[in-house]
């Protein structure tokens, strides 16, 4: 709740306003984080996940962020969204629904920050992967490959190695990170994170 005092004709008078109910519309590539966070930290948040492959295809990414704000634009409600800037129209999208996003590039950025992304790549140019990326990149690959027939090996040229966020508490897929750098033929690494830099940019918005 948030009061406001206001003086007229000598009398104070206190107005109570009320605080206005959230819901998060985030990829569903920050699934397993924002799940730990939940039950960890006893946050109360009312989140709706999108499929994580959306971005594979933007009138389908578009369409299910659309059809999830007109759902959820209600008075009384604060949208909030968890997405980069995945889609190339997706502040003029928000701006029409008077939602609001994490101030990230993409899901890696969310996760550690842009400056360190710009280190590690300054190290030797990483593609990198979190526990969601992990756990969808098959179904990306295979929704890229159906819609545009698109070669997702000719992607990895440039790159050195493939970095993966662990953040030590979420499960990582042994299996699939292997099959991940069998395809692209690039080394493993590993670094360890924390939520905290997330759990910030969320609280943030």
């Amino acid at each position: 709740m948030k009061s406001h005092r206001l003086k007229t004709c000598g009398f104070s008078v206190v107005i109570i306003m009320a605080k206005k109910a959230i819901i998060f519309i985030s990829c569903g590539i920050f699934r397993e984080e924002l799940e730990y966070l939940l039950k960890e930290k006893r946050l109360d948040w009312n989140i709706i996940y999108l499929e994580a492959a959306l971005h594979v295809n933007f009138d389908r990414l578009k369409k299910a962020l659309v059809e999830a704000l007109e759902e959820n634009q209600k008075a009384g409600i604060e949208l909030k969204v968890l997405y980069g800037h995945c889609h190339p129209e997706i502040m003029a999208i928000l701006e029409k629904y008077d939602a609001k996003k994490i101030e990230a590039g993409n899901c890696l950025e969310a996760l550690v920050g842009p400056e360190e992304i710009r280190r590690i790549n300054n190290e030797g140019t990483a593609f990198f992967l979190s526990s969601g990326w992990v756990n969808n990149w098959e179904k990306m690959f295979a929704l890229g490959e159906k819609d545009f027939n698109f070669d997702f090996k000719s992607m990895f040229d440039g790159y050195k190695r493939i970095i993966v966020f662990d953040t030590g508490l979420i499960p990582i897929d042994e299996e699939k990170v292997g099959r991940f750098s069998k395809l692209t033929n690039l080394p493993i690494e590993r670094r360890h994170i924390s939520l905290d830099y997330l759990l910030n940019l969320i609280n943030r918005i």
